[in-house]
């Protein structure tokens, strides 16, 4: 029972973790006149990104998503303590593995 309750654990934690996952930084609109990365902000036509703000944007989206990559090991690791606590829980005392 304890491997089940564990389980269940795990598996919660690794779903947390992909909903604490930080966001995508907020774009900043570039002032009249100042240079600009040549994209605008999706929520905002009339908003020219600026070209520190693209960057982290970009970084963003290509760096490794940390707490995505620990809650996929947490909810990998739950469905595998899952398993061996429903095959030793299903086991009764005179069985024999062969």
């Amino acid at each position: 029972m304890i491997l089940l309750g564990t389980a269940v654990a795990l598996l919660l934690l690794g779903a947390l973790s992909f909903v604490l996952q930080p966001g995508p930084p907020e774009p900043e609109c570039a002032k009249a006149g100042a240079p600009t990365s040549g994209f605008v902000d999706d929520d905002n036509r009339d908003c020219a990104i600026t070209i520190e703000s693209y960057a982290e944007i970009r970084d963003y989206e290509t760096s490794p998503k940390l707490f995505r990559i620990a809650g996929a090991g947490l909810v990998l690791a739950g469905l595998v303590v899952g398993v061996v606590g429903l095959v030793k829980r299903s086991r009764r005392p005179g069985d024999t593995a062969a």
